[in-house]
């Protein structure tokens, strides 16, 4: 996530003007300001050409202002801008902590982040680290897109989906959905070339606004558009997936395309919200240079066309089509959850509040953006959950059953099932965040779900009762070394830790060449030096080796280990050694700890562990 941040940063540099003002980049000199000067230079591939405003003004080069005029009003900014001398209208940081800008409707839990002419309130992204409070707030709003954004009026946040908009003078909270402008240039059409260069800097953009090309709704684009298309230089796409109903409003990316790729002049980001009815709003902020423009793309007129029940899909973001809409499925750390369309249901003559899981007495739910939310643990045996593994997965399986509206005196109907389950890997070989892409099999609502946290522990007894606390340890050369892995998740009773591959290197990089294997394909390199201890049905993974020079100096060693889980309720689970020659660990994400230092003294070597104190030799 930060180099991805970084690198947005770093090209979008490219379009501001350094403090020493040598002008924006542009797409043509027709997008200079009349009181700019327009100049160019031979690049790597293409010409860049440049804008800078003459003597006595200041700005940007695409806008330029009279430095004595603002000087003497400093009414030349809109709201959320501030006049500068030297750089003309900047951006106001209402996330500043200063007196001047503070940040007051973005109270805990929400933070704020600054974004041209206004800020956001969002939370915090989760990660590994969550605390149970922060997962238990997802789980009542679960979203597939980490960008879902709050929004707040008079330091109060409005509710999901809404936004803070101003009606005859006053500030509410108000469902874009319902609040919005048409857009309806004919000429933002994506097979549109031609005519007047648009640019959508300085239109003064206000509130949320819906694409039409006639009378048919439209979405921008999701794939790269080829320049001097959309009545414009850089045509303007959307460089997210628009956000589903139960996302709320998000915060996506916007590119436009030029010569040297598709994403040459990435612009501001804007929000999206999906609403009811097959159609999106947007609320458009200016472009950061010109010539660029938003467009329309006239392949997603068909998704006007599709029913209550159906949403619009396309594999290659070119051709559309209408496809009856499926229950929404996250598979969480701690639940599974299962989202179905309010006015699905309604439409299909079924009864909300009859659902019910396997178990008909879990009927909890909670409904967010019109999407009704049933979530269970992923225990085998919660709610009737079923679990079922083999080599690779754990996979836990429930079904939701919702029953028709009831018509007269007959009470018993037959209900409408939504079989569903969640799949979670049995190995340590991948990034722990793992992304959701749910998708429908056999008529099942089928999803992948993250892999387990594991810790790997270096303990002082062979009992594994005394670890050492986080800190350098100082141990003599031969001294035993304990090590376990253990899975740090409290619904994986009755599974064992494998561990299928262990070895030493000289530096924390697992992928160093120099290494030294001490488990091999589930088994010992060197029975002498190692020994695996039985796991049988509990969970940690344990084996003692002698601390030596396993590099041949006494340089840092690093233990690496990765392992897998197995059920010893459907399968004999055992740590013996296996015949075939094992997969490449280096592509695999390994547990460690180190570094182990061995030195020539008498006191000649440490467990090196994050912040601790070392111990007696």
């Amino acid at each position: 996530m930060i180099a991805s941040v970084l690198l947005h940063v770093d090209v979008l540099s490219s379009l501001i003007p350094s403090p020493a003002f040598a002008g924006v980049v542009v797409t043509d000199c027709g997008a200079c300001h009349e009181d700019a000067t327009c100049s160019s230079s031979q690049g790597a591939n293409e010409e860049i050409v440049t804008c800078s405003c003459k003597a006595g003004f200041v700005g940007d080069g695409v806008d330029c202002y009279n430095r004595a005029a603002c000087d003497s009003d400093g009414l030349c900014c809109h709201s959320g801008y501030q006049w500068s001398s030297e750089r003309g209208c900047v951006d106001v940081d209402e996330c500043s902590s200063s007196e001047e800008n503070p940040a007051v409707g973005c109270t805990s839990p929400l933070v704020c982040e600054n974004i041209p002419g206004s800020y956001d309130c969002k939370y915090e992204e989760n990660n590994s680290n969550s605390s149970s409070d922060n997962r238990s707030k997802r789980s009542v709003h679960p979203s597939s897109n980490q960008n879902s954004v709050l929004f707040s009026c008079g330091g109060v946040a409005c509710p999901a989906g809404q936004d803070c908009l101003t009606v005859n003078g006053t500030e509410q909270c108000l469902d874009p959905c319902q609040d919005y402008s048409r857009l309806d240039d004919a000429w933002r059409a994506t097979d549109f070339n031609g005519g007047s260069i648009r640019c959508d800097r300085n239109l003064n953009w206000q509130g949320w606004y819906r694409l039409f090309l006639g009378n048919a709704s439209v979405q921008m684009p999701e794939r790269c558009v080829d320049q001097n298309m959309c009545g414009t230089s850089a045509p303007l796409w959307l460089n997210t997936p628009h956000p589903a109903l139960s996302d709320g409003i998000v915060q996506s990316r916007v590119c436009g395309s030029w010569n040297s790729g598709c994403c040459q002049y990435p612009s501001n980001p804007i929000h999206v919200r999906a609403c009811p009815g097959n159609y999106f709003v947007y609320k458009f902020v200016d472009p950061t240079t010109c010539h660029m423009a938003y467009c329309a793309d006239v392949n997603t007129a068909v998704c006007e066309t599709c029913r209550e029940d159906e949403t619009c899909v396309s594999e290659d973001k070119v051709n559309w089509r209408c496809e009856r809409r499926g229950p929404e499925l996250v598979c969480g750390r701690i639940f599974l959850q299962v989202g179905l369309d309010r006015a699905v249901l309604e439409a299909g003559g079924l009864d909300v509040s009859s659902a019910h899981l396997a178990d008909f007495r879990c009927t909890e739910h909670q409904e967010n953006n019109g999407t009704v939310w049933f979530h269970v643990e992923h225990r085998e045996g919660r709610c009737g959950t079923q679990l079922r593994t083999n080599a690779t997965h754990a996979t836990y399986s429930n079904t939701l059953f919702v029953y028709p509206v009831t018509v007269g005196n007959r009470s018993f109907y037959a209900p409408e099932s939504f079989p569903f389950s969640c799949s979670y890997p049995l190995d340590s070989q991948t990034s722990l965040d793992v992304a959701i892409r749910p998708y429908l099999e056999e008529a099942k609502v089928v999803g992948l779900g993250p892999r387990a946290r594991v810790a790997m522990s270096l303990y002082r007894n062979a009992n594994y009762t005394d670890p050492y606390s986080a800190g350098p340890v100082v141990l003599p050369l031969g001294t035993a070394l304990h090590v376990g892995v253990s899975v740090e998740q409290d619904d994986l009773d009755g599974f064992a830790v494998i561990l299928e591959e262990c070895y030493a290197t000289p530096s924390a990089d697992p992928e160093d060449p120099e290494r030294f294997t001490l488990i091999q394909n589930r088994c010992p390199s060197n029975r002498r030096l190692v020994n695996i201890e039985p796991s049988g049905p509990s969970l940690p993974g344990r084996f003692t080796t002698l601390l030596s020079l396993f590099t041949g100096e006494y340089d840092d060693v690093f233990l690496h280990c990765s392992l897998s889980m197995c059920d010893h309720r459907q399968v004999t689970c055992s740590q013996r050694c296996l015949s075939r020659v094992a997969r490449s660990i280096t592509a695999r994400k390994l547990q460690t700890i180190g570094p182990i230092t061995c030195k020539p003294q008498l006191r000649v070597s440490g467990v090196i562990l994050p912040g601790g104190q070392p111990a007696n030799g």
